[in-house]
């Protein structure tokens, strides 16, 4: 092989490593925009997750659940209202008297007083949770704090409404206790902050 060929044979060899790298590098480019892009998009819907997760707190001021006396409303409570405790007929939307009236005079003599249950407060802490989990980009976390307060949530009603059986067993059955509009809006809101959630995990994979 003569020096022009070599130098030739060289010059090929050269060009198509350069080629090769040339081709190398603009056809991984495509794919690190995309993986690239689909971070970004898991990154949004979990900070757009945060926002019904905020709105939850403003839903739990809502009726979590809803005592009735013969199909008629007599009080309501929601979560901060059970968290600090106070007076049954600052949540009256109807008149105690009926009840004592058709259930037994000597309940007007009984205290409308109920206590505080701290534990409630578990709700508002996991749901800021969720919240700020969100915000920070931390979907697994987020989506665990959010089950929980879900779960929180549905205690609260279910310790209400166990707590009113008895007095609805002396009444003949005609006190009831059914979930209010709190309950329903704050679990469609985790909901839709869930999906969110765990979309932008998948779009993180």
């Amino acid at each position: 092989m003569t020096l022009d060929e070599m130098k030739e044979s060289l010059l090929s060899s050269q060009q198509k490593d350069a080629y090769e790298k040339y081709q190398q590098t603009f056809a991984a480019r495509p794919q690190a925009n995309a993986a690239s892009g689909t971070t970004m998009l898991g990154g949004i819907l979990n900070r757009i997750a945060g926002i019904p997760y905020l709105l939850v707190l403003v839903a739990l001021a809502l009726p979590l659940f809803t005592v009735t006396c013969s199909d008629v409303p007599v009080a309501e409570f929601n979560a901060y209202e059970i968290t600090i405790g106070g007076d049954i007929r600052t949540s009256s939307v109807g008149s105690l008297d009926q009840i004592a009236r058709e259930i037994d005079s000597s309940y007007k003599n009984q205290s409308t007083h109920y206590d505080a249950s701290p534990w409630v407060a578990g709700i508002f802490v996991f749901v800021i949770a969720a919240a700020v989990f969100s915000f920070m980009n931390k979907a697994v976390l987020a989506i665990i704090a959010g089950g929980i307060s879900v779960l929180y949530i549905w205690i609260t009603f279910l310790v209400g409404y166990f707590s009113c059986r008895d007095l609805s067993t002396s009444a003949m059955g005609m006190i009831s206790v059914s979930p209010g509009a709190g309950i329903f809006l704050s679990m469609l809101l985790i909901a839709t902050a869930l999906i969110m959630n765990i979309i932008a995990l998948t779009h993180r994979q």
